[in-house]
């Protein structure tokens, strides 16, 4: 029992050393994914600011592939809590704001009219991630979203990889 209790503390004093010490860092990738309303994948660049070791800030942009005439691009901001799983992986909710541009241009092949608007919209997003550290200073993740958007909310799945430095 006593041995037990002493193999259990020294597990709990030693999950911090699991992972590195990121505080400070920062990191910059690419990722590609599906929007599920705008029914189209799409790809961009993202940056990771450690503020703390399990906290991440990370902004975005994405832009989509134009499909009948509609042009979409996004740029969030999100923040991650970072759960080590073991030394290399980690799990981490994800909480954000985004902005999203919606342009639709499109000239009718049988009349001579053109119908063109833009919609702007401010959104949040909730979700979650897991990141893997493939080699040093290279990681892959995933992550999967709900982005609350008037007209378009949405689910969005991404993958990426990146560097930290």
């Amino acid at each position: 029992m006593f041995k037990g209790l002493i193999l259990l503390v020294s597990l709990i004093c030693s999950l911090p050393a699991l992972h590195a010490q990121f505080e400070g860092t920062f990191g910059v990738g690419l990722h590609t994914g599906y929007a599920s309303a705008a029914e189209r994948p799409g790809a961009g660049i993202h940056l990771h600011y450690y503020r703390t070791n399990n906290l991440r800030f990370a902004p975005g942009f994405t832009r989509y592939l134009e499909a009948n005439g509609m042009r979409i691009w996004m740029v969030e901001g999100d923040l991650h809590y970072i759960l080590p799983l073991n030394y290399a992986a980690s799990l981490y909710p994800l909480a954000g704001i985004h902005y999203t541009n919606w342009h639709h241009h499109r000239e009718a092949a049988l009349f001579p009219t053109e119908e063109e608007y833009t919609r702007h919209r401010l959104g949040s997003s909730l979700g979650i991630g897991y990141q893997y550290d493939i080699g040093y200073r290279v990681r892959a993740n995933l992550e999967l979203k709900y982005q609350f958007i008037r007209d378009y909310s949405q689910v969005l799945f991404t993958a990426g990889f990146g560097f930290w430095f």
